[in-house]
């Protein structure tokens, strides 16, 4: 891949080969501190894999963007996209583009791959919103603080268990996981190696992957971690989500207990004291490659209209568009029409194209997220169906 280099200066943006994972390591500690032990997951199990752009001067690493994979299902094909985080530049080099350089490089990068997005979860989504991420998916986040609450078990004629999942499951449990993701358009595979990574994830804080029996009968699975005397708890799905919950109570008595996403309280009551659950917007995504979302996206009736896309960081994706459905099936094509400053961006001369829209707004109403005043000023895209709900719930 070619490399970028900064104008005024000998900064290039540069793919890491070598993998030297010191210098990476050691600025990824120094400005992110996460606890030891999941830093050691992290570079022993995603790093090992992913891609980490660098911005190099004189040998030196200004900043740096990692770029880790994982196979998300979208319409019905699996895409290997990549995740963006730890995202950094060192303080003293801040404020000289470093960052912008570093993402138009991935985005472009990202294109030519014919990914259709990229996402990942924002510190501060002001950081990310001037490239064109919006937030796409809430976290619902559940926090159960009973420990003076009496527990009854009512369920006692059933044999319950809870056990930590080996190797040889994951096909089990990705069948199993499999049946609850049917429900949405875009989601995580948790496949053999995910599932493996989020039992190493759960090790590092000192949890693991677990297994929830009924009668020998797998009935739920989810992976738990702790910190000091709370419980996380990600990948919860039950086939009897009120027997689980209860028996993951049990298992925690004492201490206070969130539960990220899942069904073990879709449908059930929250309205208990002692059981907290809000909304979070978490995950932000940008269009990479709007060509692609062709396959992903289906049609409510025949359509043909012509967009102006506005997208400054992605030269190709910079133009006029052509939508067009037929028999519920998309495509999306650059239209070869010369750039005219003077065209007026209203005609509906089939030599120009009907409305503009930036590619920021495309993704909000793609993904179904808080899209309503921007279907109310593109009518005409009310006839595509968007590509929510989605369901992504890695943390890196």
């Amino acid at each position: 891949m070619k490399q970028n280099k900064n104008k005024g200066n000998s900064m290039e943006i540069v793919y890491q080969k070598n993998k030297d994972k010191q210098p990476v390591y050691d600025m990824y500690q120094e400005i992110f501190e996460d606890p030891e032990p999941f830093a050691q997951y992290y570079f022993e199990e995603i790093y090992a894999t992913n891609q980490v752009i660098l911005a190099e001067e004189d040998n030196k690493i200004l900043g740096m963007i990692h770029l880790n994979p994982y196979h998300i299902r979208a319409g019905k094909k699996t895409y290997t996209l990549n995740y963006i985080v730890a995202v950094a530049v060192w303080k003293e080099y801040r404020r000289r583009g470093i960052m912008a350089e570093m993402l138009k490089k991935c985005f472009n990068d990202m294109h030519e791959q014919q990914q259709p997005f990229t996402y990942l979860m924002p510190a501060n989504k002001a950081y990310y919103e001037p490239f064109q991420f919006r937030f796409v998916m809430d976290w619902e986040e559940t926090m159960i603080d009973d420990h003076n609450i009496l527990y009854t078990d009512d369920t006692t004629d059933r044999n319950h268990k809870i056990v930590h999942i080996m190797a040889e499951d994951y096909q089990t449990i990705q069948n199993f996981l499999e049946r609850f993701m049917e429900q949405y358009k875009i989601y995580t595979v948790p496949d053999e190696p995910y599932l493996r990574r989020l039992e190493k994830e759960s090790q590092s804080g000192d949890g693991s992957l677990l297994a929830y029996y009924e009668d020998d009968l797998l009935q739920g699975v989810f992976a738990e971690s702790f910190e000091e005397d709370e419980v996380y708890i990600r990948w919860a799905y039950s086939l009897e989500p009120e027997h689980m919950i209860n028996q993951i109570k049990q298992r925690h008595k004492g201490k206070k207990i969130y539960i990220t996403e899942g069904n073990l309280f879709k449908g059930n009551s929250t309205g208990k004291d002692f059981i907290q659950s809000k909304k979070v917007p978490k995950i932000m995504a940008r269009i990479t490659n709007l060509a692609a979302w062709g396959d992903i996206l289906q049609g409510k009736n025949d359509f043909t209209f012509r967009i102006l896309v506005k997208d400054p960081y992605i030269k190709d994706q910079n133009g006029v568009f052509q939508f067009q459905c037929l028999n519920h099936k998309i495509s999306i094509q650059r239209a070869d029409i010369p750039q005219d400053e003077t065209l007026d961006i209203h005609t509906t001369d089939a030599q120009g194209w009907e409305d503009e829209i930036s590619i920021d707004e495309l993704t909000q109403v793609f993904f179904d997220y808080d899209a309503g005043q921007i279907l109310k000023e593109h009518e005409y895209l009310k006839d595509i169906v968007p590509a929510g709900p989605i369901y992504i719930s890695e943390e890196v």
